[in-house]
């Protein structure tokens, strides 16, 4: 087991980690296949927040975004995966100085299958006051919400969805 501080992680557990790239945080979200000494090696999902990075270099990203972009958490991840991200397969060691907290398995599930599910670029150009595919999004993510399955997800979509006014 790998102690971080008074909880521990250990083989079997789902985390929610950050990796430091400068200025922003690249978010690692997956299954813990090793934990021994000072290594932890997760096999899952990695998320960089392209959207976000956009708008901080063109400086319109408010106090809090910036704050999410930094530090993400799973409590505040909900502000990247409602923008465009980059996301791809994780299979790798994190380091102990990485910030690492367990997750649910069916908190991963739920981001795993937002992000995976093209729902980061669906809101993206939903929210876009000006993107000229606002109208085919919003069909797409109509047959996408009515296709959810996973009643529980189905009801995080539609908060998020009702949140920011487009149900």
């Amino acid at each position: 087991m790998l102690g971080f501080g008074k909880k521990q992680v250990k083989e079997g557990d789902y985390v929610f980690a950050t990796i430091d790239e400068g200025s922003y945080s690249k978010v690692v979200l997956g299954y813990v296949n090793f934990a021994e000494m000072d290594r932890i090696k997760v096999t899952g999902i990695y998320i960089k927040p392209i959207g976000l990075l956009d708008r901080a270099r063109s400086g319109r990203i408010t106090q809090r975004q910036q704050e999410v972009l930094r530090s993400p958490t799973p409590d505040n991840i909900i502000h990247i995966i409602i923008d465009r991200v980059e996301y791809g397969i994780f299979d790798d060691y994190l380091k102990p100085n990485s910030a690492i907290v367990r997750i649910s398995a069916k908190r991963y599930s739920e981001i795993e299958t937002w992000v995976r599910d093209g729902y980061p670029e669906l809101f993206s150009i939903l929210l876009s006051p000006i993107d000229p595919r606002r109208e085919e999004a919003r069909q797409i993510f109509m047959e996408k919400y009515n296709s959810i399955y996973d009643s529980e997800f189905k009801q995080t979509v539609s908060a998020v969805a009702r949140q920011l006014r487009i149900l």
